[in-house]
């Protein structure tokens, strides 16, 4: 007599749906929070990248016209222009501004292969410089940083081309 009754106990607890909202998030949400926390570790790299684009344009606008600041080289301004125009983002004693200048546009290499060395050579009158802001930058959570590179970090790279200024 038992038995017979066993196959209606059973459909009826199997059309009970209670707590399926919360298996529903547990398969979910590792998925959408590391959606989330993604989105936020490309905005953030976005805009310290914006901040070191911002910062290489005031150092080039600075070693364009060839002046100086009293009591400091040109190496200590370029830095600490590099520092103010990179609003506090960026750690200063991680960025490295390499500075060459060139005979020529011409003799200018792919900026793909340009080396970050971080010399800082203003070059002469109307000669054309190349100036080179990098930065590694670590990301804020592992997890997605091991998705998005294989080290944890990235470096960023703002690239400027200016010819001096007649001086």
């Amino acid at each position: 007599m038992l038995l017979k009754w066993w196959p209606v106990k059973f459909i009826k607890r199997s059309c009970d749906n209670r707590g399926g909202a919360a298996i529903e998030f547990g398969l979910i949400s590792p998925v959408f929070f590391v959606a989330i926390i993604g989105i936020f570790e490309v905005g953030a790299m976005m805009l310290i990248q914006a901040s070191l684009e911002m910062a290489v344009l005031q150092v080039s606008r600075y070693g364009r016209t060839g002046s100086s600041v009293a009591g400091q080289t040109s190496a200590e301004v370029a830095a600490s222009l590099a520092s103010t125009y990179s609003y506090g983002f960026v750690n200063p004693s991680l960025m490295q501004l390499t500075v060459v200048p060139y005979s020529s546009f011409s003799a200018i290499p792919p900026l793909s292969q340009v080396q970050v060395t971080g010399t800082q050579d203003f070059g002469l009158s109307k000669q054309p410089v190349l100036y080179v802001l990098s930065y590694d930058w670590n990301f804020l959570t592992p997890f997605v940083g091991q998705l998005l590179s294989s080290t944890g970090s990235i470096t960023l790279k703002a690239v400027a081309v200016i010819q001096n200024e007649p001086y």
